[in-house]
Protein backbone atom coordinates (compact mmCIF):
# COMPACT_ATOMS: atom_id res chain seq x y z
CA UNK A 1 0.00 0.00 0.00
CA UNK A 2 1.47 3.39 -1.01
CA UNK A 3 1.55 6.38 1.33
CA UNK A 4 -1.49 8.09 -0.22
CA UNK A 5 -3.60 4.95 0.05
CA UNK A 6 -2.43 4.41 3.62
CA UNK A 7 -3.38 7.97 4.56
CA UNK A 8 -6.82 7.57 2.95
CA UNK A 9 -7.35 4.34 4.87
CA UNK A 10 -6.39 6.14 8.10
CA UNK A 11 -8.90 8.91 7.40
CA UNK A 12 -11.64 6.37 6.64
CA UNK A 13 -10.92 4.49 9.86
CA UNK A 14 -10.94 7.73 11.82
CA UNK A 15 -14.31 8.72 10.37
CA UNK A 16 -15.78 5.38 11.46
CA UNK A 17 -14.78 5.77 15.09
CA UNK A 18 -15.04 9.55 15.53
CA UNK A 19 -16.53 11.05 18.66
CA UNK A 20 -17.03 14.61 19.88
CA UNK A 21 -18.30 17.23 17.45
CA UNK A 22 -16.93 15.36 14.42
CA UNK A 23 -18.88 12.28 15.45
CA UNK A 24 -22.08 14.34 15.73
CA UNK A 25 -21.43 15.83 12.30
CA UNK A 26 -20.91 12.45 10.64
CA UNK A 27 -23.95 10.95 12.35
CA UNK A 28 -26.09 13.74 10.89
CA UNK A 29 -24.80 13.47 7.32
CA UNK A 30 -26.10 11.24 4.57
CA UNK A 31 -23.59 8.54 3.56
CA UNK A 32 -22.97 10.43 0.33
CA UNK A 33 -22.19 13.69 2.15
CA UNK A 34 -19.94 11.90 4.64
CA UNK A 35 -18.04 10.30 1.76
CA UNK A 36 -17.71 13.71 0.12
CA UNK A 37 -16.26 15.21 3.28
CA UNK A 38 -13.97 12.23 3.84
CA UNK A 39 -12.60 12.52 0.31
CA UNK A 40 -11.29 16.00 1.07
CA UNK A 41 -9.91 15.23 4.55
CA UNK A 42 -6.23 14.75 5.32
CA UNK A 43 -4.29 13.80 8.43
CA UNK A 44 -1.41 16.01 9.49
CA UNK A 45 1.27 15.47 12.12
CA UNK A 46 2.44 18.79 13.58
CA UNK A 47 5.70 18.96 15.57
CA UNK A 48 5.95 20.90 18.82
CA UNK A 49 6.46 24.62 18.20
CA UNK A 50 5.02 24.63 14.69
CA UNK A 51 2.62 27.43 13.82
CA UNK A 52 -0.67 26.07 12.48
CA UNK A 53 -2.36 29.42 11.80
CA UNK A 54 -0.53 32.75 12.06
CA UNK A 55 -1.92 35.80 13.83
CA UNK A 56 -4.16 37.75 11.43
CA UNK A 57 -4.24 34.94 8.87
CA UNK A 58 -7.51 33.74 7.37
CA UNK A 59 -7.10 29.98 7.60
CA UNK A 60 -7.72 28.12 4.34
CA UNK A 61 -8.66 25.02 6.32
CA UNK A 62 -10.82 23.76 9.14
CA UNK A 63 -8.97 21.52 11.59
CA UNK A 64 -10.04 19.00 14.20
CA UNK A 65 -7.61 18.08 16.98
CA UNK A 66 -7.12 14.30 17.19
CA UNK A 67 -4.14 14.14 19.53
CA UNK A 68 -1.94 16.65 21.31
CA UNK A 69 -2.58 20.29 22.15
CA UNK A 70 -2.68 23.64 20.37
CA UNK A 71 -2.09 26.93 22.14
CA UNK A 72 -3.88 30.13 21.21
CA UNK A 73 -0.95 32.53 21.46
CA UNK A 74 -1.26 36.31 21.55
CA UNK A 75 2.00 37.99 20.60
CA UNK A 76 2.68 41.28 22.37
CA UNK A 77 6.04 42.01 20.74
CA UNK A 78 9.15 40.11 19.62
CA UNK A 79 9.97 39.16 23.21
CA UNK A 80 6.57 38.81 24.87
CA UNK A 81 3.66 36.48 24.21
CA UNK A 82 0.78 35.04 26.19
CA UNK A 83 -1.30 31.89 25.87
CA UNK A 84 -4.97 32.92 25.79
CA UNK A 85 -6.50 29.48 25.31
CA UNK A 86 -5.95 25.77 24.67
CA UNK A 87 -7.40 23.50 22.01
CA UNK A 88 -7.32 19.80 22.88
CA UNK A 89 -8.72 16.61 21.29
CA UNK A 90 -12.26 17.05 19.87
CA UNK A 91 -11.80 20.84 19.53
CA UNK A 92 -12.10 22.51 16.13
CA UNK A 93 -10.26 25.56 14.82
CA UNK A 94 -10.62 27.66 11.71
CA UNK A 95 -13.30 30.33 12.45
CA UNK A 96 -15.99 29.11 10.06
CA UNK A 97 -17.76 31.85 8.10
CA UNK A 98 -15.53 34.40 9.82
CA UNK A 99 -12.40 36.47 9.26
CA UNK A 100 -8.85 36.26 10.63
CA UNK A 101 -8.09 35.50 14.26
CA UNK A 102 -6.34 37.83 16.69
CA UNK A 103 -3.88 35.14 17.84
CA UNK A 104 -1.76 32.43 16.33
CA UNK A 105 -2.32 28.71 16.82
CA UNK A 106 0.84 26.88 17.81
CA UNK A 107 1.45 23.22 18.64
CA UNK A 108 2.41 22.92 22.32
CA UNK A 109 3.12 19.21 21.89
CA UNK A 110 3.33 16.74 18.99
CA UNK A 111 -0.17 17.07 17.55
CA UNK A 112 -2.27 15.14 15.05
CA UNK A 113 -4.91 17.07 13.12
CA UNK A 114 -7.69 16.07 10.76
CA UNK A 115 -7.83 18.89 8.22
CA UNK A 116 -10.51 19.90 5.71
CA UNK A 117 -10.32 22.58 3.00
CA UNK A 118 -12.45 25.47 4.24
CA UNK A 119 -14.47 25.85 1.03
CA UNK A 120 -15.54 22.20 0.89
CA UNK A 121 -16.32 22.06 4.61
CA UNK A 122 -18.44 25.21 4.53
CA UNK A 123 -20.27 23.96 1.43
CA UNK A 124 -21.27 20.75 3.24
CA UNK A 125 -22.61 22.83 6.12
CA UNK A 126 -24.56 25.16 3.82
CA UNK A 127 -26.33 22.24 2.20
CA UNK A 128 -27.25 20.75 5.60
CA UNK A 129 -28.89 23.56 7.66
CA UNK A 130 -29.36 21.38 10.74
CA UNK A 131 -25.64 20.60 10.86
CA UNK A 132 -24.75 24.23 10.15
CA UNK A 133 -26.77 25.33 13.19
CA UNK A 134 -25.06 22.68 15.31
CA UNK A 135 -21.65 23.93 14.26
CA UNK A 136 -22.48 27.58 14.80
CA UNK A 137 -23.30 26.65 18.39
CA UNK A 138 -20.27 24.42 18.94
CA UNK A 139 -17.79 26.53 17.00
CA UNK A 140 -17.47 28.77 20.00
CA UNK A 141 -14.71 26.28 20.91
CA UNK A 142 -12.03 28.94 20.56
CA UNK A 143 -14.04 31.49 22.57
CA UNK A 144 -14.75 28.88 25.25
CA UNK A 145 -11.09 27.90 25.30
CA UNK A 146 -10.06 31.51 25.89
CA UNK A 147 -12.60 31.84 28.72
CA UNK A 148 -11.41 28.60 30.31
CA UNK A 149 -7.77 29.69 30.13
CA UNK A 150 -8.55 33.04 31.77
CA UNK A 151 -10.28 31.17 34.60
CA UNK A 152 -7.38 28.74 34.82
CA UNK A 153 -4.59 31.30 35.14
CA UNK A 154 -6.65 33.31 37.62
CA UNK A 155 -6.44 30.42 40.10
CA UNK A 156 -5.06 31.67 43.38
CA UNK A 157 -2.95 28.58 43.97
CA UNK A 158 -1.13 26.12 41.77
CA UNK A 159 -3.55 23.41 42.96
CA UNK A 160 -6.42 25.56 41.61
CA UNK A 161 -4.66 25.88 38.25
CA UNK A 162 -3.79 22.18 37.97
CA UNK A 163 -7.36 21.18 38.84
CA UNK A 164 -8.75 23.66 36.28
CA UNK A 165 -6.40 22.33 33.61
CA UNK A 166 -7.47 18.73 34.26
CA UNK A 167 -11.14 19.75 34.21
CA UNK A 168 -10.63 21.24 30.73
CA UNK A 169 -9.14 17.94 29.52
CA UNK A 170 -11.75 15.82 31.32
CA UNK A 171 -14.65 17.72 29.78
CA UNK A 172 -13.40 16.89 26.26
CA UNK A 173 -12.58 13.29 27.18
CA UNK A 174 -15.97 12.35 28.59
CA UNK A 175 -18.42 10.26 26.59
CA UNK A 176 -21.51 8.45 27.78
CA UNK A 177 -19.90 5.08 27.10
CA UNK A 178 -16.60 5.85 28.78
CA UNK A 179 -15.94 3.85 31.95
CA UNK A 180 -14.95 5.54 35.16
CA UNK A 181 -12.47 6.55 36.37
CA UNK A 182 -11.54 8.78 33.43
CA UNK A 183 -7.99 8.34 32.21
CA UNK A 184 -6.34 11.53 30.97
CA UNK A 185 -3.09 11.91 29.09
CA UNK A 186 -1.46 15.32 29.44
CA UNK A 187 0.48 15.90 26.19
CA UNK A 188 3.05 18.17 27.85
CA UNK A 189 6.07 17.35 29.97
CA UNK A 190 6.17 18.71 33.52
CA UNK A 191 8.60 21.50 32.70
CA UNK A 192 6.44 22.86 29.85
CA UNK A 193 3.23 22.44 31.84
CA UNK A 194 4.76 24.31 34.78
CA UNK A 195 5.73 27.14 32.42
CA UNK A 196 2.23 27.41 30.94
CA UNK A 197 0.57 27.30 34.37
CA UNK A 198 2.90 29.90 35.81
CA UNK A 199 4.49 27.59 38.39
CA UNK A 200 7.80 25.97 39.25
CA UNK A 201 8.19 22.32 38.30
CA UNK A 202 8.58 21.28 41.94
CA UNK A 203 5.46 23.23 42.97
CA UNK A 204 3.51 21.62 40.15
CA UNK A 205 4.56 18.13 41.30
CA UNK A 206 3.44 18.94 44.85
CA UNK A 207 0.07 20.09 43.54
CA UNK A 208 -0.49 16.78 41.71
CA UNK A 209 0.51 14.86 44.84
CA UNK A 210 -1.88 16.92 46.96
CA UNK A 211 -4.77 16.05 44.63
CA UNK A 212 -3.74 12.40 44.80
CA UNK A 213 -3.53 12.46 48.61
CA UNK A 214 -7.10 13.81 48.71
CA UNK A 215 -8.33 10.87 46.61
CA UNK A 216 -9.23 13.09 43.66
CA UNK A 217 -6.88 11.47 41.16
CA UNK A 218 -4.34 8.71 40.78
CA UNK A 219 -0.94 9.45 39.23
CA UNK A 220 -0.03 6.69 36.76
CA UNK A 221 3.09 8.46 35.50
CA UNK A 222 4.17 12.03 34.81
CA UNK A 223 1.70 12.41 31.93
CA UNK A 224 -1.14 9.95 32.63
CA UNK A 225 -3.72 10.38 35.40
CA UNK A 226 -6.93 8.69 36.49
CA UNK A 227 -9.61 11.11 37.66
CA UNK A 228 -11.38 9.41 40.57
CA UNK A 229 -13.69 12.20 41.74
CA UNK A 230 -14.82 14.74 39.13
CA UNK A 231 -16.91 16.76 41.55
CA UNK A 232 -14.03 17.12 43.98
CA UNK A 233 -11.73 18.07 41.09
CA UNK A 234 -14.17 20.79 40.08
CA UNK A 235 -14.28 22.04 43.67
CA UNK A 236 -10.48 22.06 43.79
CA UNK A 237 -10.34 24.26 40.69
CA UNK A 238 -12.18 27.04 42.52
CA UNK A 239 -13.72 28.10 39.19
CA UNK A 240 -16.92 27.69 37.22
CA UNK A 241 -15.59 24.76 35.19
CA UNK A 242 -18.20 22.19 36.08
CA UNK A 243 -18.71 19.12 33.91
CA UNK A 244 -22.18 18.29 32.65
CA UNK A 245 -23.29 14.71 32.13
CA UNK A 246 -22.67 13.62 28.52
Amino acid sequence: MDKAASTRADVTALFRKSDGLLGKLLASLTPEAADQLSAHATLRDVPTGSIVVENGQVSSEIGYVIEGMLGMVQVVDSLRWHIVGLLVPTDIYGRLFDGPGSYRLEALSPTKLLVFPRAEFEQVLRTHPKIERMFLVHLLDEIDAAREWLLLISGRTVVNRVASFLIILARRARTAAQPRPITLRVPLNRMDLAHYLGARKETLSRAFRELEDKGILRIINSQIFEILDLEALSDASGDDLSIDEP
